[in-house]
């Protein structure tokens, strides 16, 4: 009894294992709100290290947020020195969260939802070290609804 016991926790977590790789992704990673609001102030910064040289890369920026989220769209200040890390350029990204038919959008969970969406595309990158960071544009001085926000390279 004891070892199929042991031979089914080892079969779920190497099931569990096996599923939770992405394939291709080189770099993922989530940053958390204050749950009180997003401060227009409060920039979230992203290091991300890549070592393959003279190889292409696919960059989404992801949200996370709260069916409480006020908006149709997030629009989102994204700073980068990807591809040349002496050189930062400034992009503006629209989110839109809410459909036509006052649905969300994303892959949802109770009452957190995900969405992710093009950054960059395509992009030749040397071996180095980047810097990605993020800012709301919205009116608001402190944005609520907002949970997490996240880059993802491909």
């Amino acid at each position: 009894m004891i070892s199929k016991l042991r031979n089914s926790i080892i079969i779920t977590l190497s099931t569990l294992f096996l599923f939770s790789c992405e394939n291709g992704s080189v770099y993922h990673s989530f940053k958390h709100v204050n749950p009180k609001g997003w401060s227009k102030h409060d920039t979230l910064s992203f290091e991300i290290g890549l070592k393959e040289t003279a190889y292409r890369y696919n960059i989404r920026a992801q949200i996370r947020n709260l069916s409480s989220y006020a908006y149709q769209d997030l629009y989102l200040c994204i700073k980068s020195n990807i591809p040349d890390s002496t050189i930062w350029q400034t992009d503006t990204i629209k989110f839109q969260l809410i459909n036509k038919e006052g649905e969300i959008i994303g892959k949802g969970w109770g009452d957190l939802y995900e969405l992710s969406v093009p950054y960059r595309e395509n992009i030749l990158v040397k071996p180095g070290k980047y810097t990605i960071k993020i800012s709301h544009e919205m009116k608001d001085n402190y944005l609520k609804g907002i949970n997490d926000v996240g880059i993802k390279v491909e």
